[in-house]
């Protein structure tokens, strides 16, 4: 549309309130607040263009079908509440579970070997002590077991490389065989939960999601981010909240960080609070509003670490095997360092 060339720098005002700030605004700066550029294409008030509105019709008749890009929340927000929903019905993991396990000898008790940081597939593991842990869970009648992270070392070239150099396989053949072996374990009932830790998220960095590649086909829960396991024995109800690690953690007060965990995540109604991933083996027994509870720090079959050593953590790491033997039907819990001494103390039971 043409323009007559006395219109076409033509100003535009709009009524505005001439005091601002507190003060009264000058002519000068009345014009230059309320003065607006553009073109009025006829007489009528209505035709007024502004120079932004000009160069976009501009730009629109260059660009015709210029896509126009959408996005709308709602839409947007239904589509991650779905993903959500799939996500957590596709995950392997829980928060919470309870084992209830079913035993040659109902009136005896059961032991619960307290076992993390594993470490399989590192040339530091006593795997003769391992081998032994692991047949005496199978096969002593009222035994089982639990794990709380770091079943396999895992090392990748993303997650401490040098660390490569004290794994001779690769980590996937550490993972299928401590998998396997769990695996069989089981398949007899004789496993209440399998935890997680730093070492099983590794994977995570490559792609690999350790617990749904090798873990899926278990029938025991599987604890991706810690959580409460019920242990269901006679009439009693043992309550443990564990974690790989938790923070609180000290050399001197090993017990420390369970405690915490204990106290945060367990509200004080638990039982146990285990942590791993230290490396130091250590258990308490105290009271709590009058209730006697245990914390546990469950040491290492990773016995050789040269690598804690140069980084002045040391370079060993402290026995494993804690175990907690628990009564049916009535309240009470004794720990054990090593499963050894739950195995002799049990024998006593049986051949009374």
């Amino acid at each position: 549309m043409k323009v007559k060339i006395f219109k076409r720098f033509l100003f535009k005002f709009r009524e505005k309130s001439f005091f601002l700030e507190g003060r009264f605004l000058s002519l000068p700066e009345l014009v230059m607040l309320d003065k607006e550029l553009g073109l009025y294409y006829s007489e009528s008030e209505d035709s007024f263009k502004s120079i932004e509105e000009i160069k976009k019709d501009r730009i629109d008749r260059i660009y015709p079908d210029k896509k126009v890009r959408e996005l709308d929340f709602d839409r947007v927000t239904r589509y991650l509440e779905e993903g959500r929903s799939i996500s957590k019905e596709f995950e392997i993991g829980q928060r919470e579970a309870l084992f209830v396990p079913e035993v040659e000898y109902p009136d005896l008790p059961i032991v619960v070997g307290l076992a993390s940081d594993i470490h399989y597939g590192s040339m530091g593991v006593n795997y003769s002590l391992l081998r032994r842990y692991l047949d005496v869970i199978e096969n002593v009648p009222n035994f089982y077991l639990a794990t709380n992270g770091d079943e396999v070392d895992n090392f990748n070239a993303v997650f401490h490389a040098t660390g490569m150099t004290e794994n001779p396989l690769p980590p996937q053949i550490q993972s299928r065989a401590i998998a396997g072996k769990l695996l069989e374990l089981d398949a007899k009932g004789k496993i209440a939960v399998l935890s997680q830790g730093n070492h099983n998220r590794a994977g995570f960095i490559g792609g690999q999601d350790w617990y749904d590649s090798f873990l899926s086909e278990f029938r025991c829960p599987v604890f991706t981010s810690g959580g409460l396991l019920t242990i269901r024995y006679g009439n009693i109800d043992y309550r443990i909240v564990m974690n790989h690690t938790y923070w609180g953690k000290s050399k001197l007060n090993v017990t420390n960080a369970a405690k915490r965990m204990m106290e945060y995540e367990g509200g004080g109604d638990v039982d146990i609070a285990w942590v791993g991933h230290t490396h130091q083996s250590s258990y308490e027994h105290f009271e709590r509003g009058n209730k006697d509870v245990l914390a546990v720090v469950s040491g290492t079959y990773k016995v050789d670490d040269k690598w804690a050593a140069q980084n002045g953590i040391g370079g060993r790491g402290q026995n494993p095997g804690i175990c907690v033997m628990l009564y049916p039907n009535r309240r009470k819990m004794e720990a054990f360092k090593d499963i050894e001494t739950a195995v002799d103390y049990m024998t006593r039971f049986i051949t009374k």
